[in-house]
């Protein structure tokens, strides 16, 4: 019952977040068309991998240790003081990094040196994104769930109308400091919340070395490093095959049914962020965590389900809607990408048990092997089936993918478990 009060919290705020992303592609889509959303993919992955890497990546490490320490303060903050450090440093170097390599950037993911002047931007709003990361972490692991809620929606309307004022009057180069708007104002209402609401003083957030709690944020760093550095440069690998193959447009329709799979995939994969993981992390024993896996399941796959079934139904339906008649041929690219959203889910609630344990090998041998099977098959079957191709080799990747994290759970549990999960397991 707990599980459904929060996740109708989430559901609320995500729903906002959904439509307000709705609204956005719109106009997008009116005002670039399949081919410019395809270019855009390219810098909207750009920023997905700015954005986990903002701060260090160490946003999941915060709700962890937070959610761990919360009644401690002389532990909690030390966490802090040191989450802080990290965030500094981190924030500096991507900052820079990304100034040097502007004009290469551009050119690579854009084929034009036109847009170096968005890469330049975002080099300055990663910071902003990094403290939100930062704050909102505390948010997450204080279990302030309506706040989270609240800060979400209110934090989404006014990116949103931010981002359709910039696309409509400049097309994609507005688009891409629109995306950055968005990512960046959740900080107008965390700064407030977390002097007023959480009632922190600034000062428990200075920044202060400690090697052993630095160490452990890194951890996290890597995890979410390797996560960015695969699934997302596995994303513009993906375009710039399909690019190769049938050119930008298709690009683009593939582009809108991954926005599509990410809008209605955002009501399961928030719960489990911001729910699910930090009650692993509060919860060290098998038996404890086999009952949270299980309970996850019982809520997730089953609205997974109607979510996806819906949408494969509706698919010529809501293209119109949220896209325009022009991108009706992306329907053919809907079959692949739904089965690929089931397994993927599936195997992310095994694959969050080894986030809450801090896990790092299991984690990265995970991305890095989901990644490459990826981009081998997308590679293979989209020369063998063209753009639709690239929906096929991820369904066939998460299949395989679910089906290897059931035997590694199977194994971890069977070797930390008393006999009465074992036997659950069957």
């Amino acid at each position: 019952m707990q599980f459904l009060k929060v996740g109708l919290l989430f559901a609320a705020s995500t729903l906002s977040r959904l439509l307000a992303g709705l609204v956005v592609v719109k106009i997008i889509a009116i005002y670039v068309g399949a081919d410019g959303l395809g270019r855009l993919g390219q810098f909207m992955s750009l920023i997905a991998i700015i954005t986990t890497l903002a701060g260090g990546g160490i946003s999941t490490g915060i709700v962890k240790y937070v959610a761990e320490y919360k009644d401690d303060r002389s532990e909690l903050s030390g966490y802090l003081g040191a989450a802080s450090l990290v965030t500094v440093v981190a924030s500096l170097v991507i900052g820079l990094a990304l100034l040097i390599a502007a004009p290469y950037l551009s050119q690579l993911l854009l084929k034009s040196t036109e847009y170096e002047g968005a890469v330049r931007a975002l080099a300055f709003a990663q910071f902003l994104i990094a403290i939100s990361n930062l704050l909102m972490g505390l948010v997450n692991g204080h279990k302030r769930v309506k706040a989270f809620a609240a800060i979400n929606v209110i934090s989404v309307v006014l990116g949103a109308i931010g981002m359709a004022v910039a696309c409509a009057n400049f097309g994609i180069a507005g688009a891409m400091y629109g995306l950055m708007w968005m990512s960046c104002c959740t900080l107008l209402f965390l700064v407030p919340w977390y002097r007023f609401g959480l009632k922190f003083e600034w000062k428990r957030l200075m920044p202060r070395w400690d090697a052993v709690k630095v160490r452990h944020f890194m951890a996290y760093g890597l995890m979410l490093l390797v996560t960015a550095a695969t699934m997302q440069v596995t994303q513009i690998v993906i375009r710039q095959i399909i690019e190769s193959e049938a050119g930008w447009h298709e690009v683009g329709y593939w582009q809108a049914v991954v926005k599509v799979s990410d809008a209605y995939l955002q009501f399961v994969t928030v719960i489990l962020a911001n729910y699910y993981l930090p009650r692993l992390a509060e919860n060290s024993g098998a038996e404890k965590t086999h009952a949270l896996v299980m309970a996850a399941y019982k809520f997730a796959m089953p609205a997974l389900f109607l979510l996806s079934g819906t949408v494969f139904l509706l698919r010529e339906t809501i293209i119109p809607i949220i896209f325009s008649k022009d991108f009706l041929p992306a329907s053919a690219f809907f079959p692949g990408q739904l089965v690929g959203d089931f397994f993927k889910v599936g195997a992310y609630i095994i694959a969050y048990v080894a986030v809450a344990r801090a896990s790092t090998a299991f984690y990265v041998i995970a991305e890095i092997f989901q990644a490459s099977m990826l981009v081998i098959l997308s590679y293979v079957v989209v020369h063998r089936f063209g753009a639709v191709g690239a929906t096929y080799a991820y369904g066939l990747t998460y299949a395989i993918y679910f089906v290897t994290c059931c035997i590694a759970y199977r194994v971890y549990i069977s070797n930390s478990s008393p006999a009465v999960v074992r036997s659950q397991l069957g």
